[in-house]
């Protein structure tokens, strides 16, 4: 009874499909929203940004995902439905590396900078994106694009990778003086007081 019971139990777990990325959850801001498409050794994702608000997805890594040494493949759709143009988009990685550096294909062209430091990789826009950014083959049929790799882990890792929107330079100068405005004048209130 002991053997077939055990004999039973191996045969389930053998007929079990392999283990892949999964997918934990993600933590995001007002209307943006993530839908997941990762598998074995994919890492594979739509963010609809909703705002300008980062976006963080957590992933775990499995044991099949590293089996043989290979590399984790990642590709990405990235919607823009904020109403602003985006200048440039970052992807900033917890744990890994970046492997292979892939394509990033704007939906009405234009030319994109890809600049890798450490665990973070930019893209910047020649003229800021209104649409879409597809990074590496994410919808499986545009001619020309390469998947991005990502490496270094291990089984049972997880991996935040947060897609941000990169503010301009002129946005970012902006924001920063009206605080200091604000700043003086509740100093200035204060003293007054």
């Amino acid at each position: 009874m002991n053997k077939t019971l055990f004999a039973a139990a191996l045969a389930a777990v053998l007929a079990l499909p392999a283990q892949a990325v999964t997918f934990e959850g993600a933590v995001t801001q007002g209307t943006t929203t993530v839908v997941d498409y990762s598998g074995l050794r994919l890492v594979s994702f739509d963010v609809d940004f909703g705002n300008t608000a980062p976006a963080v997805l957590s992933f775990r890594i499995d044991a099949d995902d590293v089996a043989g040494g290979l590399p984790i493949t990642l590709n990405a759709m990235l919607r823009n439905f904020t109403g602003l143009g985006v200048p440039a988009y970052a992807f900033t990685l917890s744990s890994g590396a970046f492997g292979t550096i892939g394509t990033v294909t704007r939906q009405f062209g234009g030319t994109t900078d890809i600049a890798v430091n450490g665990n973070t990789a930019t893209f910047t826009f020649s003229t800021p994106e209104f649409l879409d950014v597809e990074v590496g083959n994410a919808l499986g049929t545009t001619a020309g694009t390469i998947d991005w790799t990502l490496t270094g882990f291990q089984a049972g890792d997880r991996l935040d990778l947060s897609v941000s929107v990169v503010p301009e330079p002129g946005t970012l100068a902006l924001l920063l003086a009206g605080l200091g405005a604000v700043g003086f004048i509740a100093r200035r209130q204060q003293r007054q007081a």
